[in-house]
């Protein structure tokens, strides 16, 4: 979550042999992907997700607020409620093309979540057709992650003990029918909760997405983006927003970076010896060619 996780995590529904296997949820927090051997392998290749969080000195940068609380977003935004929901495969997969053309950014499966190999690499839009219907909770995981990062949103108290709570009920369950046998009212609770959750997380993000529309995108936070992974910095990097109005973005690792006052900040990278600029000191910041972290002095 914003304030202490990966902005979600991904739990898909279905455990047992009976249940339809179509039934994706997430639960905004990552936890591992939890063994069960009473669901059947196709299952537990949908349900993916592993665990996620976000690193502590990013979330320790994170000070905006979202524009409607998680507990809100049912009443702010009914229909995009209801929309990630019922169809969550379809909701995130529209959700992330706002969001790649709102930042500029190249597609990236799962927003860059999991670098291995080409799927930290970008790729060709329509492969998001594919992350939305194979790995769908980790496919919004991304979107929120995106989200806060770039927009600098920070979860309240109140959303964190959202997300955990319904998290912690669906790992509950997953892991007690490895071992007793629990009541199909009980599954078919826990999967309207984690459904209802990725409603309100899509409609939450939805209204913080037509707030920047308005607004405009002028780039992430420089300490937000200072504490990202390499992988996330040359996404920010390689961006180039759309005309959604506002100040134009700020650019990172920019060999002609200004710093306050109009004095040029520039970093030797420790690992290549290139020269690069940065947005301001006292930050870390990615070498654009070679991608090691640097301390601005």
């Amino acid at each position: 979550f914003g304030s202490s996780h990966f902005g979600s995590s991904s739990l898909f529904g279905s455990r047992a042999p009976s249940r339809p296997t179509w039934r994706t949820a997430t639960a905004a927090t990552a936890f591992a992907d939890k063994a069960n051997t009473s669901v059947p392998l196709s299952e537990r290749a949908l349900r993916g997700p592993a665990k996620m969080p976000i690193p502590q000195d990013v979330v320790q940068n994170l000070t905006g607020h979202w524009k409607v609380g998680l507990f809100e977003a049912p009443f702010s935004a009914p229909l995009q409620c209801c929309f990630g929901c019922l169809c969550t495969c379809c909701a995130v997969y529209q959700q992330r093309m706002e969001l790649l053309d709102l930042t500029g950014e190249p597609y990236v499966c799962c927003a860059g979540l999991c670098p291995c190999g080409p799927l930290g690499e970008p790729q060709d839009r329509n492969c998001m057709c594919l992350e939305a219907c194979c790995c769908t909770g980790l496919a919004l995981s991304g979107n929120r992650f995106m989200v806060q990062t770039r927009f600098d949103k920070e979860n309240t108290p109140c959303d964190d003990c959202i997300l955990w709570t319904v998290c912690l009920c669906d790992c509950f369950v997953t892991i007690a029918s490895c071992f007793i046998e629990i009541p199909e009212e009980i599954k078919l609770l826990v999967d309207c909760m984690v459904m209802s959750t990725n409603g309100c997380m899509h409609a939450q993000q939805h209204v913080e997405i037509q707030d920047i529309k308005k607004n405009g995108y002028n780039g992430p936070s420089p300490g937000v983006f200072g504490m990202l992974p390499p992988t996330q910095q040359s996404m920010i990097q390689q961006g180039k927003p759309g005309g959604f109005g506002g100040a134009p973005p700020q650019q990172f690792g920019a060999p002609q970076q200004m710093g306050m006052g109009g004095a040029p900040v520039q970093v030797q990278c420790g690992a290549c010896s290139q020269v690069y600029g940065a947005p301001q000191r006292g930050i870390q910041v990615a070498c654009p060619f070679c991608q090691t972290a640097n301390m601005v002095p």
